[in-house]
This record gives C-alpha cells, sequence and structure tokens, in this order.
C-alpha cells in the first residue's frame, strides 16, 4: 500500500525533525540505504546460498570433498551477504549508555 502525498511529507519532516533534534540516533536506527539496494542484497544472497546448495548435493553425490568446501563457502557467503546490517547492536548500546546517565542523573 503506498503512502498519499501528505502522508509522505509529514513522515519526512518527522525525519528531519529526529535527525535534526538528534543526529546520533537518527544515524543508529536510520536505514542502511536505497530499499532497491535491500531488496538485492536479499536477492543475490538467495541465489548464492540456493547455488550452495545445488554444489553441496552435487558434491555428495559425487563424493567430492573440494566441491564441498566450495558449496560450503557459497553457502556462507550468501547468508552472509543477505543478512541485514548489523546496526541495532549500537543502537541498543547506545540506549544503554542513555539509560545508565538518566539513572546517574536521579541518583544524585
Amino acid at each position: 500500500m503506498e503512502l498519499s502525498e501528505h502522508e509522505s511529507r509529514i513522515l519526512k519532516e518527522i525525519e528531519e525533525d529526529l535527525t535534526a533534534g538528534d543526529p546520533r540516533l537518527a544515524l543508529a536506527f536510520g536505514a542502511s540505504g536505497h530499499p532497491a539496494n535491500t531488496v538485492l542484497r536479499i536477492v543475490l544472497g538467495t541465489a548464492a546460498m540456493g547455488l550452495g546448495i545445488g554444489l553441496m548435493i552435487f558434491a555428495l553425490a559425487s563424493r567430492s570433498f573440494p566441491v564441498g568446501v566450495l558449496a560450503f563457502t557459497a553457502m556462507t557467503a550468501g547468508a552472509y551477504v543477505a543478512a541485514p546490517p548489523a546496526k541495532p547492536f549500537r543502537a541498543w548500546r547506545m540506549h544503554r549508555r542513555g539509560a545508565a546517565k538518566m539513572r546517574q542523573a536521579t541518583d544524585q
């Protein structure tokens, strides 16, 4: 479902306010790029994992150790490419720092 022009404008204003108010928080929760890049990353990662599974079946049928290693490498690389960036951990760490500062302020 596509957003209306009014909803898109409001969402953009909220994003700009967040970026202006707390740039570090906006960076921590920001997207990893254009949505098309995300779709491309998932498609390429899934294709690489599929290729790895096919190679693994071939390696098992032909009892070829080097092909099995190549298959495992392709599956691992595909999973790495398809996985999202690890930004949530950084946001969680920043949240904990902020919570600790708030606790210190209330204790004083």
